[in-house]
C-alpha cells in the first residue's frame, strides 16, 4: 500500500469486485484563511480568541472585512473490494454474509472498515482536501460550518465521473469541465456538490478540492496544476473500475 505515491501498476482488476472508495476525514479541525491579495494561505487561525477573531473579520473602524475561510481535510483513496462501512468507531461484527473487517490508520486514528469478499485491498493513497468553512463574515451555522457541504453519515455516498460540467467551467474558466459528481445528497444544494480541481479554496463553495498529500500551497489556475492532477488520478481509477465508486464522510 502507498500513502502518497502513485497507485501500483500490478493491480489485477476484477470488474464487479474491485471499486474505488474515497474516505474523507475533517479531523482534526484545521482552519485557514486564503488571502487573494497575496495568494497565500494563513494557517494559524484555529484557536483565536473571540477578540482576535473579531479583529480578523472587522476593520479598525468597525466595518466588516471579507475573509475566505477554508478547512483542510484528508481523503484516502482505496482501490479494492466494495466497502460497506467506514468509521473511527468500531462496528460490532453483525456483518452480512461474505463481509469481513479491516483496520488501518488514518489521521493518527484507527479506522474500521467492513469489506465485502475475500479479495485484499490492493492499494491506498492519501490526498489533502480543501473545503470552505466559515462564511465570508466569519460565522458558522448550527451544524458547525458556514456553507453547504456533504454531511457525515454511516452510509456512503455514490460518486461518478462527469465531463463538460458548466459550473466547473464557469469557476475555473478553462478545461473541459471534468469533475466527480457526489450522489445521494439529502438536499438540492448537497446534490450539486462535486469533487473538482481547486487551485485554492476560493474555487470551492460546497465542493471538495483534492490535492497532493500535505501540500498546502495555493496554485495558479492553469491546467495540470497539482490539484487538477489529483482529480485526474481519481477519475482515472474510477474509469478503470467502470464507474464503481463511493465516498464516506467520517464522523468526528
Amino acid at each position: 500500500m502507498s500513502a502518497g505515491g502513485s497507485i501500483g501498476q500490478a493491480i489485477k482488476w476484477k470488474y464487479g469486485t474491485y471499486q474505488v472508495t474515497l474516505i474523507l476525514s475533517r479531523f482534526p479541525l484545521d482552519e485557514f484563511i486564503y488571502d487573494p491579495a497575496t495568494g497565500d494561505n494563513r494557517d494559524d487561525v484555529d484557536n483565536l480568541s473571540p477578540e482576535e477573531r473579531a479583529r480578523l473579520y472587522r476593520l479598525a473602524n468597525g466595518q466588516a472585512r471579507t475573509r475566505i475561510s477554508g478547512q483542510w481535510g484528508t481523503m484516502m483513496m482505496i482501490i479494492g473490494p466494495r466497502i460497506t462501512y467506514a468509521s473511527f468507531t468500531h462496528r460490532l461484527p453483525n456483518w452480512r454474509g461474505g463481509e469481513r473487517t479491516e483496520e488501518m490508520e488514518l489521521v493518527g486514528r484507527k479506522l474500521y472498515l467492513t469489506v465485502v469478499g475475500r479479495e485484499p485491498i490492493a492499494s491506498t493513497k492519501l490526498f489533502t482536501t480543501v473545503e470552505r468553512y466559515r462564511t465570508d463574515g466569519g460565522s458558522l451555522n448550527q451544524y458547525g460550518f458556514g456553507y453547504v457541504r456533504m454531511v457525515s453519515r454511516d452510509e456512503p455516498y455514490g460518486v461518478q465521473n462527469e465531463t463538460d460540467n458548466p459550473i466547473v467551467k464557469k469557476y475555473l474558466k478553462r478545461g473541459s469541465g471534468k469533475c466527480i459528481r457526489v450522489l445521494g445528497g439529502a438536499t438540492l444544494q448537497q446534490q450539486a456538490i462535486l469533487i473538482h480541481d481547486a487551485p485554492h479554496v476560493g474555487f470551492v463553495v460546497g465542493c471538495i478540492g483534492p490535492r497532493p498529500w500535505n501540500d498546502r500551497s495555493a496554485y495558479r489556475n492553469v491546467e495540470n496544476n497539482p490539484s487538477d492532477l489529483a482529480v485526474q488520478e481519481i477519475m482515472a481509477q474510477l474509469a478503470k473500475a467502470h464507474g464503481k465508486g463511493s465516498l464516506f464522510v467520517l464522523r468526528g
